[in-house]
């Protein structure tokens, strides 16, 4: 990760979003149930009590260590 001193014309990326950082096995067990099923993020966020950018982060995460694999409509389910 780089430090960068924050410009005036600089973006730092989801700098103030709300995003759940932590999971616990029994939410990541959950959540693949969830993505087998063809849930939208916005559905698996509901079940999950988070939200869809922290979702679409987990499942980015999944897919980048082969958890989880591509879905026909990705993040927008069935």
């Amino acid at each position: 990760m780089v430090n960068a001193l924050k410009h005036e014309d600089t973006h730092i990326l989801l700098e103030n979003a709300d995003i759940q950082w932590y999971w616990d096995g029994s939410q990541i067990i959950r959540f693949r149930e969830l993505w087998r099923e063809g849930s939208s993020i916005e559905e698996i966020a509901e079940e999950l009590g988070s939200n869809s950018t922290s979702i679409a982060l987990l499942v980015m995460d999944q897919a980048e260590e082969s958890n989880i694999r591509p879905r026909k409509r990705g993040i927008f389910g069935k």
